[in-house]
């Protein structure tokens, strides 16, 4: 005589419905997804920086007072450049980054850039410029 257990023993697990299978699988396809979205926004964070960095020196340039001598005017282009340069090729300090994007974005909030202001832009950019090792574009 042969003995076997019952379909639906206690021992035995209950076997799970059929979505559970389909709901796994989605959900590791999920973790997936943002595995590859986040290398991908790791590999493109220096370029978005640049963009964003290029983005506030510019607005700055455009609220400039109309009395800025031009080559002071043409001094702080090129060391926002040299800044965004050394920014791009990942040799900037992200702190004083952040910190000339502060000065940066207070610096516009009121339309035209203040002396002290600008004071303070040129010699955080010069800063950024010179710790890099980067050169002052002609």
């Amino acid at each position: 005589m042969e003995f076997r257990l019952p379909e639906t023993s206690p021992g035995r697990a209950a076997r799970p419905p059929g979505w559970w299978r389909w709901a796994g699988i989605g959900g590791g396809v999920l973790v997936a997804v943002l595995f590859l979205a986040l290398l991908a926004g790791m590999f493109s964070a220096r370029r978005v920086l640049s963009w964003g960095l290029r983005r506030i020196t510019t607005r700055v340039e455009a609220a400039l007072p109309a009395d800025l001598p031009p080559a002071r005017r043409e001094e702080l282009h090129r060391r926002l450049d040299c800044v965004v340069a050394e920014a791009e090729a990942g040799r900037a300090d992200e702190r004083r980054l952040g910190e000339l994007a502060r000065a940066c974005s207070q610096a516009v909030k009121t339309g035209s850039v203040s002396p002290e202001a600008l004071d303070r832009i040129e010699v955080l950019a010069g800063g950024l410029c010179a710790e890099g090792g980067g050169e002052l574009p002609n």
